[in-house]
């Protein structure tokens, strides 16, 4: 992080700036800015605007990020450089192959346990469902089978959402 550079689309009174990243960033800095960051809005209250800004963001890197021509002019750059580079930050990109897969179908074992976990697994959906139609902490008893049904603890995070307008 060499210098500070204003960010010119908010409102003249505000005196915000973000960091101009001239060579990259070690994770630890990463954080620091981060921390910074999260303690800024803590103060000033922004906190809408920030929250729409990182979704933003993150939607722009996941885009630039899978977009083949992008990938592909990287993946070319790196062949110049025998396939790694180390910027002058110390960040490492490299040549990876990524998504590797295999084929066990060939084979009988394998056939024959992937159709009993399948069968398995649709077993379990059909508990996990039963056991969900109860109220968490709650008991059903099946008066055709005699079975009892204790519903399922339920666990949830309270967080936020954000969907940006397409």
């Amino acid at each position: 992080m060499a210098k500070l550079l204003v960010q010119h689309n908010l409102p003249s009174d505000c005196n915000l700036t973000l960091p101009f990243i001239k060579e990259g960033m070690s994770k630890q800095q990463v954080a620091e800015l981060a921390n910074n960051s999260v303690a800024h809005v803590m103060e000033e209250g922004n906190v809408f605007e920030v929250a729409e800004a990182l979704a933003a963001m993150e939607e722009f890197m996941k885009t630039v990020r899978k977009d083949e021509r992008y990938i592909q002019f990287l993946r070319e750059e790196l062949v110049k450089h025998n396939g790694q580079l180390v910027t002058p930050s110390g960040a490492k990109i490299e040549l990876c192959e990524a998504g590797v897969q295999y084929d066990y179908s060939d084979d009988s074992n394998w056939r024959r346990l992937d159709e009993e976990m399948k069968n398995l697994s649709v077993q379990k959906k059909v508990i996990e469902e039963k056991l969900r139609s109860v109220a968490p902490g709650k008991i059903n008893v099946d008066y055709e089978t005699g079975e009892v049904i204790d519903g399922a603890k339920k666990t949830s995070k309270s967080t936020y959402r954000i969907t940006l307008k397409r």
